[in-house]
């Protein structure tokens, strides 16, 4: 606390006619409430040294502080009461038009140190901020510069656009970045977070289904220049992400290929026309029938080659990108190709069996009650070309579904190994209810442990039964217990008396030789003890 003599000395000072008096006075002043007026004053001060002492002072008057004169700091000629201000600002908490657009203006100021600020405050109130501005952080050394940038830059609906165009002219450095941008297509456009309200994320996902023509003209040039398969298949997975229809001629020329093979799938699958679903389902049944597809659509011309390279692989490279193929044609084809893939569950070739059960899961995907259905009828209405994925409750779709999902689960108890690849198959085939009883009572771990968490997404699992599964022998289906439990517990949706039949259970898991076990324990009872 500055004591009132200090005060009094200060107020004398800020009078003096030496600049750096006048500056420790500023300063002095900073650290008593209640003298706004006089450090506003001094923030248009002739002296650089005093108007950056008048920011500081301003930053910590708290509620009383005026954003005006510290908006204006922020374009002083002077590089040090830039910085001042702006950490002033960010101190105060202040928001609004005029602090954004202050701060937008200083997102190319080279000599602000206090430039990471700027750029975490835009970015956490999703300010819009021109490309052009943007662009040249990209190639800073400095991450808390260009981390920042990038993200900003997912903001504009033209961002995949400037970050393909800089994968094909970029330099080293600044590629990788755009890159790894490209590789999370997702990432940053505002509105995907999980607390959007439904509305808004579908509005997002729209943008992305959706580009802007420039983001596809970009991709596609970037593709046709690119000679690394790496980047080739980032490119690849973000015309899949964008769901470009006009990929299907330059992923049907590189289907084939060993290395970039399967990211081509992936945008055939994302492109989701009839030719492109034609082409995968070609690849699928194997290059003896493929030779037989109309010859006069583009990606056909293309096909030749495809064919010469995929017959000179060796098998499991054919099978691999079989397998590859396979689950494209789950998340783009109709009935008619889930029935396909339905049938390849039994192929001699495992990763084509796995491509099988992918394929199945992303079929499903497309009508279990989640939004991408109605995305996927709203596009369909869009593209020309586009097949109309039929109704979820179309009696064919639920007839394959009630026939995977005993297939499925047969599967999940011959190949444990591959557990998890049934799990997210099944997730999407609520068919799978009336199985589960039996699953939760196998005699392997893992299978009871995807029954578990199967039981959990479609409501069969009761208190009951998840406190039986809380003392399992298998350690993944106690984990699944106790997670749920400390869900429940933390949502306050348990009775007391399930409270006072949960805890005894809850202090025994303290001594689970599991370390999650322990902690989600841990963590319940201490939620239990803090609610009682």
């Amino acid at each position: 606390m500055v004591a009132g003599h200090q005060v009094a000395f200060f107020l004398r000072e800020i009078g003096s006619a030496d600049p750096a008096r006048r500056a420790a006075a500023a300063k002095g002043l900073s650290r008593a409430p209640g003298h706004v007026a006089e450090l506003t004053a001094l923030a248009g001060d002739p002296a650089p040294q005093v108007r950056a002492a008048a920011a500081l002072g301003l930053g910590g008057q708290g509620e009383a502080a005026p954003i005006g004169p510290l908006v204006a700091l922020c374009s002083d000629p002077d590089a040090e009461v830039r910085r001042r201000a702006v950490n002033a600002l960010d101190r105060l908490g202040a928001t609004g038009p005029a602090v954004a657009a202050a701060f937008v203006q200083r997102v190319g100021d080279g000599e602000l140190r206090s430039r990471p600020v700027v750029l975490d405050w835009l970015l956490r109130f999703g300010v819009p901020v021109p490309t052009g501005a943007l662009v040249p952080l990209l190639a800073d050394p400095d991450p808390l510069i260009w981390g920042p940038a990038r993200l900003l830059l997912r903001l504009l609906p033209e961002a995949d656009a400037v970050f393909a165009d800089l994968v094909r002219t970029g330099p080293d450095e600044v590629r990788r970045r755009a890159l790894h941008m490209l590789a999370r297509p997702q990432a940053g456009i505002p509105g995907m977070g999980p607390d959007a309200d439904p509305e808004t994320r579908e509005a997002a996902w729209r943008r992305l289904w959706d580009p802007e023509p420039r983001v596809t003209e970009a991709l596609l040039a970037a593709l046709e220049a690119e000679t690394e398969p790496h980047a080739r298949n980032v490119l690849f997975g973000a015309l899949a992400a964008h769901r470009v229809p006009e990929a299907v001629a330059p992923a049907a020329a590189w289907l084939a290929d060993p290395e970039c093979g399967p990211g081509a799938a992936e945008a055939l699958a994302g492109a989701g026309t009839a030719e492109a679903v034609d082409l995968l389902r070609r690849f699928v049944t194997g290059p003896g029938r493929q030779e037989t597809g109309p010859r006069g659509a583009t990606a056909w011309e293309l096909g030749a080659d495809l064919l010469r390279r995929f017959l000179a692989g060796t098998g499991r490279q054919e099978a691999e990108l079989r397998g590859a193929a396979v689950r494209a044609l789950g998340a783009a084809g109709g009935v008619p190709e889930a029935e396909l893939i339905f049938g390849l569950l039994d192929d001699p070739a495992e990763p084509v069996r796995l491509g099988a059960v992918a394929g199945l899961g992303a079929f499903f995907q497309r009508f279990d009650g989640s939004p991408r259905g109605g995305l996927e009828r709203w596009r369909a209405g869009r593209v020309p070309g586009l097949p109309l994925p039929p109704p979820a409750d179309d009696p064919a779709v639920r007839e394959l579904a009630r026939r995977s999902a005993e297939r499925l689960t047969r599967l999940l108890t011959r190949d444990v190994e591959h557990a998890d690849a049934c799990h997210n198959a099944l997730w999407h085939i609520p068919e799978v209810r009336p199985l589960l009883p039996a699953l939760l009572g196998h005699p392997e771990g893992r299978v009871r442990s995807t029954a578990l968490h199967l039981a959990e997404r479609f409501g069969e699992m009761d208190f009951a039964g998840r406190l039986r599964l809380l003392d399992d022998a298998h350690h993944a289906v106690r984990q699944g217990a106790a997670l749920k439990f400390l869900l429940l517990v933390e949502q306050e949706s348990l009775t007391s008396a399930e409270q006072d039949t949960l805890r005894p259970h809850l202090e025994r898991g303290q001594d689970d030789p599991d370390h999650y076990v322990r902690t989600f324990t841990a963590k319940a009872l201490a939620h239990l003890d803090r609610a009682g």
